[in-house]
């Protein structure tokens, strides 16, 4: 019998910066609703250029503001979350 002297993996604190993090990563995505709105069309021209990079752009910000790990654990969850179908906790 042999026994494992792994190191056992740390949970990854996550804190104020994990959330500042999320809010950009959605608030990146939900600015494209700004663009859906009945306005004028020259308006919507210019939010479509302002706002096209805005996802992107959020996504960098939040990385470099929650860090490597806590981005990944992210994306681990919300992977997991859609190969389920939607049902959390399987």
């Amino acid at each position: 019998m042999t026994t494992s002297t792994a190191p056992k993996a740390r949970p990854t604190r996550l804190g104020w910066r994990f959330a500042i993090g999320v809010v950009l990563i959605v608030g990146g995505y939900a600015a494209w609703s700004l663009i859906m709105t009945d306005l004028h069309p020259a308006v919507k021209s210019v939010l479509t250029g302002l706002l096209g990079a805005t996802p992107f752009l959020t996504k960098i910000a939040a990385v470099a503001l929650m860090g490597r790990p806590a981005y990944d654990l992210l994306k681990r969850s919300v992977a997991n979350f859609m190969w389920s179908g939607g049902r959390p906790g399987r």
